[in-house]
């Protein structure tokens, strides 16, 4: 299960993370306070601290705790590219900012290498660019 990287320079990254905390500004209304991963100051860490602290405290009222984790680490590995820009308009992202997302994510061309062996290059309709 390979997936590509891409490598940036300098002001293309500080441009990803200044439109990385647009859309975050954006989306804050949608994302529910126990969300952990992909937010600010919060992680898997932050997250299993709070559901521990939760488990003791119910427990000892002596209620019963259930839980199921599931595992989304791939989630933006497979994400149809026009299903997602369908997602930031619905979400109501500016017109401007849905057609540099669209340009970001759409004909990429992408390569594969392992060891010595690189694949033929392709472009992706899927998965978000990693290792920018």
């Amino acid at each position: 299960n390979y997936r590509g990287i891409t490598s940036l320079c300098s002001g293309s990254k500080l441009l990803e993370i200044i439109v990385s905390d647009v859309i975050l500004f954006n989306c804050r209304s949608y994302v529910a306070p126990e969300q952990h991963v992909f937010m600010p100051k919060r992680s898997v860490n932050t997250n299993l601290l709070e559901f521990t602290s939760f488990c003791i405290d119910n427990i000892a009222e002596g209620r019963q705790v259930d839980a199921i984790y599931t595992d989304l680490k791939a989630a933006f590995d497979r994400i149809d590219h026009d299903i997602a820009l369908q997602k930031f308009s619905k979400l109501g992202f500016s017109p401007m900012l849905c057609r540099w997302l669209e340009s970001y994510l759409k004909g990429r061309i992408i390569q594969v290498k392992i060891g010595a062996s690189v694949s033929l290059e392709f472009t992706n309709g899927s998965g978000v660019p990693q290792g920018s």
